[in-house]
């Protein structure tokens, strides 16, 4: 109590600008600035990185107002530069906090048009504003570069602050109330200062400095406490994602054992008819209903091998999506989602047909691509030809045909290219029937068999093996002769890659 005998609470406040106060919130500036630099390079998140940068920008402001400690010194030895860069610093807070206002408040999925909008007025006034702070050296140009600062870029900045406070009350983000209440606050703060401190001397703005001090350790607890509410929000819908994950491998795993056990009593019940048969029928008859039975068993044969190819084709996928939740790539990753979803149903639907059109396969193939193409930087160009010919209704192929050889140019010839990646799928018709040519500009077969054999784990891929096999069990069950070969194309960056042509006339035969 001796101590506030001494002092009263409002000569500490007035003297906070000598007496520690003023050191005391720039240091939690800088400390603000460090933790949140810290969290934006374990999260990715660009809200941390700008309140980072926000908060660093403030604590050097700050530094050239404290008084008896050792910044002092450095303020003392570097006058010109602090003197220099007050505008240029004051200019960088503002779009620098604008920007952090967008990745917090989520503006991007909200109002993307001014998201855009704001983006390039930041770049244009950035560019005018970093010529006029070159001019001052150059030509002389201070008034200029102050001018355009306080009559052009200052009632923007109003424009835009107000706006904004409509914008951020209508995004209905949880953290909005935080936000506003956040920069009234300095706002306010800021307003009274002026109007206390306009024209007076600097030891009337020293004594009223402390109102400013305290709204800027107000508005810095509000935003950190809004970045915590983000960082839980960002957990929460990452835990939500995981769950449905783990709810779609459930269900693909449940169905996968039902589909087989079904298949297997429906084999041993064809089976077992056929041996009843061969032992009570006469020879002609005999012969009649092996046939059947034995195209019966075909069609088993075949929906077998499909039901083994579906969950390896939907495990990769899902695999694609993990790869999206563990770098933090929430909007890749529900986009994922969505259209997973939406190929699923597809392949779902294909799987209870024997048979499907070349249309429905081209659909899921397209589809499929689209999907891979997100997990790459530059994307896959897709390129899909059909000419007019060619009846995509009437011509019919087992579900999911094309999607091994798709997905080995995928895996085995696009994702080691460096540059530009693209597939083309042409359909065109023959005298011997329709033909469909599927070719990448991957690195080829022959470079993809070295880098495999590099490995010290090899992995026996099952797809295409499994698509032979359905090609073959099909064309027992429709009379047909479709086959396939694979050429590989060698020469220059441009001309190498990987084609896959299917022959699927009835008439065609293999040369």
């Amino acid at each position: 109590m001796v101590f506030f005998e001494r002092h009263s609470l409002i000569g500490v406040f007035e003297n906070s600008n000598f007496n520690g106060l003023g050191w005391a919130v720039t240091s939690v500036l800088f400390y603000l600035s460090l933790y949140h630099f810290v969290l934006f390079v374990k999260s990715r998140e660009r809200f941390y990185l700008f309140y980072s940068v926000y908060a660093l920008i403030n604590a050097i402001n700050l530094i050239k107002r404290v008084k008896g400690v050792f910044v002092e010194s450095i303020y003392l030895e570097f006058t010109d530069f602090f003197a220099h860069s007050n505008f240029p610093f004051q200019f960088a807070s503002y779009l620098i906090f604008s920007f952090f206002l967008i990745e917090i408040l989520n503006f991007r999925k909200h109002f993307p048009k001014f998201t855009t909008f704001f983006s390039y007025y930041a770049l244009i006034t950035s560019l005018i504003f970093g010529v006029l702070v070159a001019g001052r050296y150059l030509w002389d140009g201070y008034d200029m570069m102050r001018g355009y600062y306080i009559t052009v870029f200052m009632p923007f900045t109003l424009i835009f602050l107000i706006y904004g406070v409509y914008l951020t009350v209508k995004t209905g983000e949880k953290v909005r109330f935080f936000i506003l209440a956040g920069y009234l606050i300095l706002g306010i703060s800021s307003f009274i200062f002026a109007f206390l401190t306009f024209g007076k001397e600097v030891s009337v703005t020293n004594k009223y400095y402390y109102i400013y001090y305290f709204a800027v350790l107000a508005e810095n607890f509000l935003y950190t406490y809004a970045l915590a509410i983000k960082q839980r929000e960002a957990y929460e819908e990452k835990f939500k994602i995981q769950a449905v994950l783990v709810e779609k491998l459930r269900e693909n795993e449940d169905l996968r054992e039902k589909l087989n056990e079904n298949l297997k009593s429906e084999l041993k019940l064809k089976e077992s008819k056929i041996s009843f048969l061969e032992a009570d029928a006469e020879e002609q008859r005999m012969a009649k209903l092996r046939a059947d039975y034995e195209k019966q068993i075909t069609l088993l044969h075949l929906q077998s091998l499909r039901s083994q190819m579906n969950p390896h084709f939907i495990f990769n996928a899902l695999n694609s999506i993990k790869v999206f939740l563990i770098e933090s790539d929430k909007e890749n990753a529900v986009l994922y989602l969505n259209r997973f979803a939406k190929l699923i149903r597809m392949v779902l639907e294909s799987s209870r047909e024997f048979k499907i059109s070349l249309g429905e396969e081209l659909d899921i193939a397209k589809l499929y691509l689209s999907l891979e193409s997100i997990r790459f930087e530059d994307g896959i160009a897709v390129h899909i030809e059909v000419d007019r010919g060619v009846s995509l209704r009437d011509v019919k192929v087992p579900p999911l045909v094309f999607q091994p050889f798709l997905e080995n140019a995928v895996w085995h010839g696009l994702m080691r290219k460096k540059d530009k990646k693209s597939i083309w799928i042409r359909v065109f018709q023959k005298e011997e029937g329709p033909v469909v040519s599927i070719r990448d500009n991957g690195i080829g077969r022959p470079e993809a068999e070295k880098i495999k054999a590099g490995r010290s784990v090899q992995k026996q891929s099952i797809g295409i093996s499994l698509s032979s096999d359905r090609i073959s069990f099909f064309n027992q069950s429709e009379n047909l002769n479709y086959y396939f070969e694979v050429i590989d194309h060698v020469g220059s960056d441009s001309e190498r890659g990987t084609e896959v042509i299917f022959y699927l006339g009835e008439g065609n035969q293999k040369g």
